[in-house]
Protein backbone atom coordinates (compact mmCIF):
# COMPACT_ATOMS: atom_id res chain seq x y z
CA UNK A 1 0.00 0.00 0.00
CA UNK A 2 1.63 3.24 -1.31
CA UNK A 3 0.99 5.25 1.62
CA UNK A 4 2.11 2.30 4.36
CA UNK A 5 5.50 2.15 2.25
CA UNK A 6 6.05 5.93 1.76
CA UNK A 7 7.13 6.05 5.48
CA UNK A 8 10.25 6.52 5.27
CA UNK A 9 13.13 5.63 7.77
CA UNK A 10 14.72 9.39 7.16
CA UNK A 11 10.78 10.81 7.48
CA UNK A 12 10.89 9.17 10.85
CA UNK A 13 14.55 9.94 12.01
CA UNK A 14 13.77 13.51 11.55
CA UNK A 15 11.11 14.06 13.38
CA UNK A 16 12.81 11.94 16.24
CA UNK A 17 15.91 13.82 16.05
CA UNK A 18 13.47 16.85 16.87
CA UNK A 19 12.00 15.81 19.50
CA UNK A 20 14.90 13.86 21.22
CA UNK A 21 17.06 17.67 21.22
CA UNK A 22 14.48 19.07 23.44
CA UNK A 23 15.82 18.62 26.86
CA UNK A 24 12.19 17.67 28.20
CA UNK A 25 13.43 16.76 31.44
CA UNK A 26 10.51 15.89 34.18
CA UNK A 27 10.16 18.91 36.19
CA UNK A 28 12.39 21.43 34.65
CA UNK A 29 9.31 23.98 33.85
CA UNK A 30 11.36 25.90 31.61
CA UNK A 31 12.47 23.25 29.01
CA UNK A 32 8.77 21.89 29.25
CA UNK A 33 7.15 25.22 27.98
CA UNK A 34 9.24 25.49 25.52
CA UNK A 35 9.37 21.68 24.52
CA UNK A 36 5.47 21.91 23.91
CA UNK A 37 5.61 24.84 21.84
CA UNK A 38 8.28 23.05 20.10
CA UNK A 39 5.82 19.69 19.29
CA UNK A 40 3.49 22.19 18.65
CA UNK A 41 5.20 23.90 15.65
CA UNK A 42 6.03 19.78 14.77
CA UNK A 43 2.15 18.71 14.76
CA UNK A 44 1.20 21.66 12.56
CA UNK A 45 4.11 20.98 9.96
CA UNK A 46 3.02 17.32 9.91
CA UNK A 47 -0.73 18.41 8.70
CA UNK A 48 -2.52 18.77 11.85
CA UNK A 49 -4.03 21.59 13.55
CA UNK A 50 -2.36 21.59 16.95
CA UNK A 51 -2.87 23.97 20.22
CA UNK A 52 -0.58 24.11 23.51
CA UNK A 53 -2.83 24.64 26.88
CA UNK A 54 -1.13 26.05 29.42
CA UNK A 55 -1.65 24.29 33.15
CA UNK A 56 -0.14 25.35 36.63
CA UNK A 57 2.69 22.40 35.52
CA UNK A 58 3.86 21.60 32.20
CA UNK A 59 1.88 22.26 29.01
CA UNK A 60 -0.22 19.62 27.14
CA UNK A 61 -0.08 19.88 23.36
CA UNK A 62 -3.54 18.89 21.32
CA UNK A 63 -3.80 18.10 17.69
CA UNK A 64 -6.25 16.81 15.64
CA UNK A 65 -7.24 16.63 12.36
CA UNK A 66 -10.71 15.33 10.51
CA UNK A 67 -10.81 11.94 8.46
CA UNK A 68 -13.26 10.76 5.83
CA UNK A 69 -14.70 8.59 8.22
CA UNK A 70 -16.54 9.63 11.57
CA UNK A 71 -14.24 6.86 13.35
CA UNK A 72 -11.82 9.14 15.90
CA UNK A 73 -8.61 7.55 17.31
CA UNK A 74 -6.66 9.52 19.56
CA UNK A 75 -3.21 8.95 20.76
CA UNK A 76 -1.80 9.93 24.07
CA UNK A 77 2.01 10.28 24.41
CA UNK A 78 4.14 12.22 27.01
CA UNK A 79 7.14 14.45 26.01
CA UNK A 80 8.70 14.48 29.20
CA UNK A 81 11.63 12.55 29.93
CA UNK A 82 13.94 11.18 33.15
CA UNK A 83 16.76 12.74 33.56
CA UNK A 84 19.72 12.30 32.11
CA UNK A 85 22.44 11.64 35.02
CA UNK A 86 25.66 11.98 34.34
CA UNK A 87 27.01 12.60 31.15
CA UNK A 88 30.63 10.52 31.53
CA UNK A 89 28.04 7.22 31.40
CA UNK A 90 26.92 8.04 27.78
CA UNK A 91 28.62 7.33 24.83
CA UNK A 92 27.86 10.73 23.01
CA UNK A 93 25.36 13.39 24.27
CA UNK A 94 21.95 12.41 25.53
CA UNK A 95 20.13 15.27 23.73
CA UNK A 96 21.15 13.96 20.43
CA UNK A 97 20.92 10.93 18.41
CA UNK A 98 23.51 8.48 17.72
CA UNK A 99 23.24 4.71 15.62
CA UNK A 100 25.17 2.12 16.43
CA UNK A 101 24.29 -1.37 14.96
CA UNK A 102 20.86 -0.67 14.21
CA UNK A 103 20.07 1.15 17.43
CA UNK A 104 19.86 4.80 17.90
CA UNK A 105 20.43 6.27 20.71
CA UNK A 106 19.50 9.64 22.82
CA UNK A 107 16.90 10.79 25.85
CA UNK A 108 13.93 10.38 25.68
CA UNK A 109 14.59 8.02 22.09
CA UNK A 110 12.16 5.06 23.12
CA UNK A 111 8.81 7.28 24.63
CA UNK A 112 9.37 10.17 21.90
CA UNK A 113 10.26 7.12 18.69
CA UNK A 114 6.74 6.22 19.88
CA UNK A 115 5.19 9.57 19.09
CA UNK A 116 7.39 9.83 15.60
CA UNK A 117 6.46 6.38 14.75
CA UNK A 118 2.56 7.87 14.94
CA UNK A 119 3.57 11.10 13.21
CA UNK A 120 5.04 9.38 10.72
CA UNK A 121 2.11 7.30 9.84
CA UNK A 122 -0.09 10.70 9.81
CA UNK A 123 2.56 12.66 7.57
CA UNK A 124 2.76 9.53 5.35
CA UNK A 125 -1.00 8.87 4.76
CA UNK A 126 -1.33 12.74 4.08
CA UNK A 127 1.19 12.92 1.45
CA UNK A 128 -0.09 10.32 -0.53
CA UNK A 129 -3.97 10.91 -0.61
CA UNK A 130 -4.29 14.04 1.24
CA UNK A 131 -6.72 12.81 3.62
CA UNK A 132 -6.88 10.18 6.56
CA UNK A 133 -9.06 7.61 6.87
CA UNK A 134 -10.20 8.09 9.97
CA UNK A 135 -10.09 11.27 12.42
CA UNK A 136 -7.14 11.71 14.40
CA UNK A 137 -5.83 13.37 17.58
CA UNK A 138 -2.89 13.57 19.93
CA UNK A 139 -2.45 14.44 23.65
CA UNK A 140 0.72 14.96 24.43
CA UNK A 141 2.13 15.96 28.05
CA UNK A 142 4.37 16.76 30.01
CA UNK A 143 3.95 15.16 33.35
CA UNK A 144 3.94 11.76 32.56
CA UNK A 145 6.81 10.64 35.08
CA UNK A 146 5.49 12.52 37.60
CA UNK A 147 1.65 11.06 38.03
CA UNK A 148 -0.18 13.23 35.28
CA UNK A 149 -1.17 15.87 38.29
CA UNK A 150 -2.45 18.46 35.11
CA UNK A 151 -3.91 15.79 33.06
CA UNK A 152 -7.49 15.61 34.80
CA UNK A 153 -8.47 19.67 34.44
CA UNK A 154 -7.19 19.53 30.90
CA UNK A 155 -9.16 16.69 29.63
CA UNK A 156 -12.60 17.82 31.44
CA UNK A 157 -12.13 21.24 30.39
CA UNK A 158 -11.38 19.53 26.65
CA UNK A 159 -13.95 16.56 26.56
CA UNK A 160 -15.54 17.57 23.60
CA UNK A 161 -12.70 17.98 21.93
CA UNK A 162 -11.51 14.72 23.07
CA UNK A 163 -13.79 12.28 22.28
CA UNK A 164 -12.86 9.33 19.76
CA UNK A 165 -13.91 5.86 19.29
CA UNK A 166 -10.28 4.76 20.82
CA UNK A 167 -7.58 6.00 22.31
CA UNK A 168 -3.75 4.41 22.14
CA UNK A 169 -1.91 4.90 24.75
CA UNK A 170 1.69 4.60 25.06
CA UNK A 171 4.27 2.15 27.06
CA UNK A 172 5.15 -1.41 27.35
CA UNK A 173 7.12 -3.50 25.40
CA UNK A 174 8.28 -5.21 21.93
CA UNK A 175 8.30 -9.46 22.78
CA UNK A 176 11.01 -11.76 22.08
CA UNK A 177 9.36 -12.37 18.58
CA UNK A 178 9.55 -8.79 17.92
CA UNK A 179 6.00 -8.26 18.04
CA UNK A 180 4.76 -5.56 20.51
CA UNK A 181 2.67 -6.32 23.35
CA UNK A 182 -1.30 -5.53 22.98
CA UNK A 183 -1.91 -4.43 26.55
CA UNK A 184 -5.75 -3.74 27.22
CA UNK A 185 -5.40 -2.59 30.91
CA UNK A 186 -2.94 -0.49 33.18
CA UNK A 187 -2.22 -0.24 36.51
CA UNK A 188 -2.31 2.64 38.61
CA UNK A 189 -0.40 4.84 40.51
CA UNK A 190 0.18 6.32 44.05
CA UNK A 191 3.35 8.00 45.49
CA UNK A 192 3.50 8.82 48.78
CA UNK A 193 6.04 10.85 50.91
CA UNK A 194 6.39 9.83 54.52
CA UNK A 195 8.45 11.80 56.89
CA UNK A 196 9.67 12.14 60.75
CA UNK A 197 11.07 14.82 61.99
CA UNK A 198 13.42 14.88 65.15
CA UNK A 199 15.29 17.50 67.03
CA UNK A 200 15.35 21.42 65.90
CA UNK A 201 18.81 20.83 64.38
CA UNK A 202 21.41 17.83 63.78
CA UNK A 203 22.84 16.46 67.11
CA UNK A 204 26.14 14.69 67.73
CA UNK A 205 25.94 11.06 67.55
CA UNK A 206 26.24 10.38 71.33
CA UNK A 207 23.01 12.11 71.27
CA UNK A 208 21.27 8.88 69.98
CA UNK A 209 21.62 7.59 73.79
CA UNK A 210 18.74 10.08 75.10
CA UNK A 211 16.95 11.45 71.34
CA UNK A 212 14.83 9.57 69.25
CA UNK A 213 16.42 9.55 65.92
CA UNK A 214 14.11 9.73 63.14
CA UNK A 215 16.08 8.13 60.33
CA UNK A 216 15.85 4.96 63.12
CA UNK A 217 11.66 5.85 63.14
CA UNK A 218 10.93 5.93 59.82
CA UNK A 219 13.06 2.86 58.59
CA UNK A 220 11.02 0.67 61.38
CA UNK A 221 7.83 2.53 60.01
CA UNK A 222 9.13 1.32 56.38
CA UNK A 223 9.53 -2.25 57.59
CA UNK A 224 6.19 -2.76 59.12
CA UNK A 225 4.72 -1.64 55.47
CA UNK A 226 6.25 -4.65 53.44
CA UNK A 227 7.32 -7.99 54.31
CA UNK A 228 10.58 -9.68 53.16
CA UNK A 229 7.88 -12.28 51.80
CA UNK A 230 6.76 -8.68 49.00
CA UNK A 231 3.73 -8.67 50.84
CA UNK A 232 2.43 -5.30 51.54
CA UNK A 233 1.39 -5.60 55.31
CA UNK A 234 -1.21 -2.55 55.35
CA UNK A 235 -4.63 -4.22 56.98
CA UNK A 236 -7.19 -4.28 54.07
CA UNK A 237 -4.66 -3.41 51.15
CA UNK A 238 -5.66 -6.07 49.12
CA UNK A 239 -9.72 -5.97 50.12
CA UNK A 240 -10.84 -4.61 47.43
CA UNK A 241 -8.51 -6.85 44.64
CA UNK A 242 -11.42 -8.78 42.42
CA UNK A 243 -10.73 -12.23 42.53
CA UNK A 244 -9.16 -13.06 38.98
CA UNK A 245 -11.38 -15.36 36.81
CA UNK A 246 -10.33 -18.64 35.83
CA UNK A 247 -10.13 -17.48 31.98
CA UNK A 248 -8.13 -14.97 32.58
CA UNK A 249 -5.65 -16.96 35.10
CA UNK A 250 -5.30 -19.15 31.62
CA UNK A 251 -4.35 -16.40 29.63
CA UNK A 252 -1.86 -14.62 31.89
CA UNK A 253 -0.40 -18.32 32.43
CA UNK A 254 0.09 -18.47 28.11
CA UNK A 255 1.81 -15.03 28.42
CA UNK A 256 5.57 -15.43 27.06
CA UNK A 257 8.01 -13.09 28.57
CA UNK A 258 11.48 -12.30 27.67
CA UNK A 259 13.43 -13.61 30.38
CA UNK A 260 16.74 -14.26 29.97
CA UNK A 261 17.24 -10.88 27.39
CA UNK A 262 16.15 -9.33 30.92
CA UNK A 263 17.97 -10.79 33.06
CA UNK A 264 21.16 -10.17 30.86
CA UNK A 265 20.21 -6.28 30.32
CA UNK A 266 19.40 -5.22 33.48
CA UNK A 267 22.28 -7.73 35.33
CA UNK A 268 20.70 -9.65 37.76
CA UNK A 269 21.01 -13.81 38.13
CA UNK A 270 17.44 -14.41 38.81
CA UNK A 271 13.92 -12.16 39.70
CA UNK A 272 12.40 -12.56 43.18
CA UNK A 273 11.94 -15.49 44.39
CA UNK A 274 13.25 -17.00 41.08
CA UNK A 275 10.28 -16.98 39.13
CA UNK A 276 10.06 -17.67 35.60
CA UNK A 277 7.33 -18.71 33.12
CA UNK A 278 3.85 -18.66 34.27
CA UNK A 279 4.74 -17.62 37.92
CA UNK A 280 6.57 -14.52 36.88
CA UNK A 281 3.90 -13.32 34.14
CA UNK A 282 0.80 -13.70 37.03
CA UNK A 283 3.15 -11.69 39.40
CA UNK A 284 3.26 -8.53 36.86
CA UNK A 285 -0.17 -8.45 35.78
CA UNK A 286 -1.74 -9.44 38.39
CA UNK A 287 0.12 -8.38 41.59
CA UNK A 288 -0.48 -4.73 42.98
CA UNK A 289 2.59 -3.35 44.73
CA UNK A 290 4.77 -1.12 46.96
CA UNK A 291 8.02 0.28 45.86
CA UNK A 292 10.78 2.30 47.84
CA UNK A 293 11.61 4.97 45.31
CA UNK A 294 14.27 7.05 47.49
CA UNK A 295 15.24 7.36 51.34
CA UNK A 296 17.19 10.49 52.94
CA UNK A 297 18.21 11.41 56.25
CA UNK A 298 20.47 14.29 57.10
CA UNK A 299 23.31 15.29 54.71
CA UNK A 300 27.23 14.96 54.17
CA UNK A 301 29.27 12.05 56.27
CA UNK A 302 30.03 13.34 59.68
CA UNK A 303 28.26 11.32 62.18
CA UNK A 304 25.09 13.03 63.96
CA UNK A 305 21.88 12.19 64.63
CA UNK A 306 19.51 13.75 61.71
CA UNK A 307 16.98 16.31 62.36
CA UNK A 308 14.74 14.96 59.48
CA UNK A 309 14.54 11.73 57.47
CA UNK A 310 11.74 11.49 54.46
CA UNK A 311 11.08 8.55 52.03
CA UNK A 312 8.93 7.69 48.78
CA UNK A 313 6.90 4.89 48.23
CA UNK A 314 4.38 3.93 45.34
CA UNK A 315 2.08 1.66 45.28
CA UNK A 316 1.20 0.10 41.61
CA UNK A 317 -2.68 -0.56 42.02
CA UNK A 318 -5.27 -3.27 40.51
CA UNK A 319 -8.82 -2.41 39.10
CA UNK A 320 -10.61 -1.24 42.13
CA UNK A 321 -7.83 -0.19 44.44
CA UNK A 322 -8.69 3.42 44.74
CA UNK A 323 -5.77 5.75 45.55
CA UNK A 324 -7.34 8.20 48.38
CA UNK A 325 -8.65 4.50 50.17
CA UNK A 326 -4.88 3.44 50.34
CA UNK A 327 -3.93 6.34 52.07
CA UNK A 328 -6.23 6.19 54.35
CA UNK A 329 -5.34 2.77 55.10
CA UNK A 330 -1.58 3.70 55.09
CA UNK A 331 -2.92 6.53 57.88
CA UNK A 332 -4.26 3.84 60.22
CA UNK A 333 -1.68 1.43 59.77
CA UNK A 334 0.57 3.58 60.97
CA UNK A 335 -1.19 4.71 63.84
CA UNK A 336 -2.24 1.92 64.79
CA UNK A 337 1.52 0.29 65.04
CA UNK A 338 2.61 3.52 67.31
CA UNK A 339 4.02 5.21 64.41
CA UNK A 340 1.67 8.28 64.36
CA UNK A 341 4.41 10.59 64.65
CA UNK A 342 5.03 9.25 60.85
CA UNK A 343 3.90 12.40 58.63
CA UNK A 344 2.12 11.02 55.24
CA UNK A 345 2.26 13.45 52.38
CA UNK A 346 0.11 11.65 49.39
CA UNK A 347 2.20 13.19 46.04
CA UNK A 348 -0.06 14.75 43.56
CA UNK A 349 -0.27 12.67 40.68
CA UNK A 350 -1.97 9.28 41.66
CA UNK A 351 -4.78 7.75 39.28
CA UNK A 352 -6.70 4.09 39.56
CA UNK A 353 -6.16 1.38 37.11
CA UNK A 354 -7.76 1.15 33.74
CA UNK A 355 -8.86 -1.42 31.65
CA UNK A 356 -10.78 -2.61 28.38
CA UNK A 357 -12.69 -5.64 27.62
CA UNK A 358 -9.99 -7.78 25.41
CA UNK A 359 -13.27 -8.92 23.35
CA UNK A 360 -14.36 -5.21 22.74
CA UNK A 361 -14.56 -4.67 18.48
CA UNK A 362 -11.70 -2.42 18.35
CA UNK A 363 -9.31 -4.08 20.80
CA UNK A 364 -9.92 -7.48 18.02
CA UNK A 365 -9.63 -4.94 15.08
CA UNK A 366 -5.96 -3.26 16.28
CA UNK A 367 -4.37 -7.53 17.08
CA UNK A 368 -5.52 -7.67 13.03
CA UNK A 369 -3.68 -5.05 12.47
CA UNK A 370 -0.91 -5.87 13.99
CA UNK A 371 -0.89 -9.75 12.93
CA UNK A 372 -0.83 -8.02 9.59
CA UNK A 373 2.32 -5.98 9.73
CA UNK A 374 4.04 -8.18 12.07
CA UNK A 375 3.31 -11.75 10.49
CA UNK A 376 2.09 -12.77 14.22
CA UNK A 377 -0.73 -11.56 16.10
CA UNK A 378 0.20 -9.84 19.53
CA UNK A 379 -0.11 -11.40 23.10
CA UNK A 380 -3.00 -9.59 24.78
CA UNK A 381 -1.88 -8.73 28.71
CA UNK A 382 -5.23 -7.99 30.08
CA UNK A 383 -3.26 -5.70 32.77
CA UNK A 384 -0.21 -4.00 31.83
CA UNK A 385 2.99 -3.99 34.39
CA UNK A 386 3.00 -0.55 34.50
CA UNK A 387 0.82 2.47 35.34
CA UNK A 388 -0.64 5.10 32.95
CA UNK A 389 -3.94 8.00 33.12
CA UNK A 390 -5.68 5.77 30.56
CA UNK A 391 -8.69 5.71 33.33
CA UNK A 392 -9.50 8.96 32.91
CA UNK A 393 -10.53 7.87 29.20
CA UNK A 394 -11.77 4.42 29.80
CA UNK A 395 -13.61 5.77 33.02
CA UNK A 396 -14.16 9.03 32.46
CA UNK A 397 -14.91 8.97 28.59
CA UNK A 398 -16.35 5.33 28.30
CA UNK A 399 -13.97 5.21 25.33
CA UNK A 400 -11.81 1.71 25.03
CA UNK A 401 -8.14 2.05 25.51
CA UNK A 402 -4.78 0.35 24.43
CA UNK A 403 -1.52 0.60 24.91
CA UNK A 404 1.41 -0.07 23.10
CA UNK A 405 5.32 0.46 23.69
CA UNK A 406 8.60 0.26 22.04
CA UNK A 407 11.25 -0.97 25.17
CA UNK A 408 13.05 -3.35 25.20
CA UNK A 409 14.89 -5.20 28.28
CA UNK A 410 17.94 -3.53 27.27
CA UNK A 411 16.49 -0.24 26.18
CA UNK A 412 17.89 1.52 29.44
CA UNK A 413 14.64 4.17 29.25
CA UNK A 414 15.84 5.56 33.29
CA UNK A 415 19.66 4.87 32.77
CA UNK A 416 22.26 6.10 30.35
CA UNK A 417 22.67 5.35 26.67
CA UNK A 418 19.01 5.01 26.24
CA UNK A 419 17.90 2.55 22.84
CA UNK A 420 15.54 2.11 20.48
CA UNK A 421 16.34 -0.14 17.13
CA UNK A 422 15.54 0.98 14.19
CA UNK A 423 13.19 -1.69 12.80
CA UNK A 424 11.55 -1.44 15.80
CA UNK A 425 10.30 2.38 14.98
CA UNK A 426 10.07 1.21 11.57
CA UNK A 427 7.56 -1.50 12.41
CA UNK A 428 5.65 0.47 14.67
CA UNK A 429 4.70 3.14 11.96
CA UNK A 430 3.82 0.62 9.77
CA UNK A 431 1.28 -0.45 12.13
CA UNK A 432 -0.24 3.00 12.86
CA UNK A 433 -1.05 3.41 9.19
CA UNK A 434 -2.18 -0.27 8.41
CA UNK A 435 -4.31 0.51 11.92
CA UNK A 436 -5.86 3.99 10.84
CA UNK A 437 -7.20 2.01 7.57
CA UNK A 438 -8.62 -0.72 9.27
CA UNK A 439 -10.20 0.97 11.59
CA UNK A 440 -11.87 3.05 8.94
CA UNK A 441 -13.61 -0.12 7.35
Amino acid sequence: MADVQTITLDLLLSNLRQLCALRSIAGDQRSLIEAAEAIASLMQQSGLHAMVIRTSGAPVVLAERPGRTSQQVLFYDHYDVAPPGPWRDWHHEPFSLAERDGVIYGRGVVSKGNLAARLGAVAAILAVKGELPVGVKFLIEGEALIGSPSLPGVIADQAGRLSASLVVGTGGSIGAHGVPYLYAGVKGRLQVQLRANGPAVPLPPEAAASVANPAWRLLWALASIKSDAEEVLIDQFYDDVEPVPRELVRLVRSIVLDEEARLKAWQINHFLFEMSGPALARAEVLNPTCNLTSFAAGSGTLPMVPDTAAALIDFTLVPNQRPAHIVELLRRHLEERGFSDIIVEPINGAFPAARTAMDDPLVRRVVKSVGTVYGEEPQVVPMAPFASPLHLFTAGMRTPAIALGLARPDSSTRGPNEGLRLCDIEAMARLIARLLQDIAK
